[in-house]
């Protein structure tokens, strides 16, 4: 876990700030808005400097496990020593990225798991069923209404976008 905070951790002083965490996402095609990095830094924030530490970082990636699930998302991320990088994905950071999104680790992304996620992270696409649902079939080429890893390594080859809100 240490190792994906200092990922976000841009400038090493044990902080997250709004701006590292949109940066960072962006870097695993996941965008937000200004409002929706702040929205998402006040939801984690327990000690109220606008900042996310190693703490309040736990209590970030257990949200974007989901309910139930918190512990066991957070020790796969420590287990998994996810390292994102800066100049595109390699194979550990696609498969790593896929997988924050196949929930259920069956392999496929659902409308249902790519809903949760994005409603974990504050963004309202993720409320909207309909437009989770043209998200995924944008990219589904096998026309089975998920996304599988082959699905998801073209879409994020070809610049990402598609299957994630764009702002």
């Amino acid at each position: 876990m240490a190792s994906v905070f200092a990922t976000f951790d841009k400038n090493g002083d044990g902080f997250i700030t709004k701006q590292e965490l949109k940066e960072s996402l962006k870097n695993i095609r996941i965008s937000v808005t200004e409002a929706e990095a702040e929205e998402m830094v006040a939801k984690v924030d327990s000690n109220g400097d606008g900042l996310i530490d190693f703490e309040e970082f736990k209590i970030l990636c257990r949200t974007m496990g989901g309910a139930g699930e918190g512990e066991a998302r957070a020790s796969d991320l420590e287990a998994e020593e996810i390292k994102i990088d800066s100049g595109g994905f390699g194979g550990d950071e696609l498969r790593d990225a896929f997988e924050v999104f196949d929930r259920d680790r069956d392999g496929l992304i659902t409308v249902e798991e790519l809903g949760s996620v994005l409603s974990s992270l504050g963004l309202k696409e993720g409320k909207r069923m309909e437009d989770c649902k043209e998200m995924i079939r944008k990219v589904d080429a096998d026309g089975d209404g998920m996304v599988n890893f082959d699905e998801f390594r073209t879409m994020m080859r070809n610049g990402g976008g598609k299957l994630l809100p764009v702002f």
